[in-house]
């Protein structure tokens, strides 16, 4: 039996794209880099009535900056791949190794509903609920534990830590930033 907590939640499927089964996905890490070290059972996991259905990936494309298109071994018509569409996309953690997730799949986007720390302290400080990219610095929007709204910028060079089974982000928070 698969149990959701040897999975992170990836994203979710989108309409069909085309007459041959392809989906549209919105993805919150990068399967470019799994996909070409991937043998031919390659597995994403699909939920449905709140079970998780492993769906062989036979194609994988990207389409603009932040939807990849998927083919599932199965689904060959517009209409079965239709009836995938709003399916929440999970990937097995073993996948995924915690120095790898940050560097190579994790789009920021990801760490949405993550319980946010500083790394120096260790300290919770609250939890991410929005990440801003609107411009060329990335924000995260924080919930702090007092329930005040915290704005502090993250980068790749920020990120001390990540442990994906508590959804815990571990951040280097620059030193007179909770000052202001």
């Amino acid at each position: 039996m698969l149990h959701k907590e040897d999975f992170e939640h990836i994203g979710t499927l989108g309409r069909a794209h085309g007459t041959q089964g392809e989906v549209s996905a919105k993805l919150s890490v990068d399967l470019s880099g799994l996909w070409e070290g991937a043998d031919s059972s390659f597995f994403l996991m699909l939920e449905e009535q709140g079970l998780l259905i492993p769906y062989r990936v036979l194609k994988r494309r990207t389409k603009g900056d932040d939807i990849d298109l998927i083919s599932f071994s199965g689904v060959t018509t517009k209409d079965e791949a239709e009836a995938l569409t709003g399916r929440s996309v999970w990937l097995d953690r073993d996948y995924l190794s915690e120095e790898e997730a940050v560097e190579d799949f994790f789009d920021f986007q990801h760490y949405v509903d993550f319980d946010l720390y500083d790394a120096a302290t260790q300290s919770l400080i609250g939890q991410i609920v929005a990440i801003d990219e609107s411009t060329i610095n990335t924000l995260l929007q924080v919930e702090t534990t007092a329930g005040d709204e915290l704005i502090l910028p993250i980068s790749e060079e920020l990120i001390d830590h990540l442990e994906l089974d508590g959804h815990r982000l571990y951040l280097q928070i620059p030193s007179g930033l909770f000052d202001l």
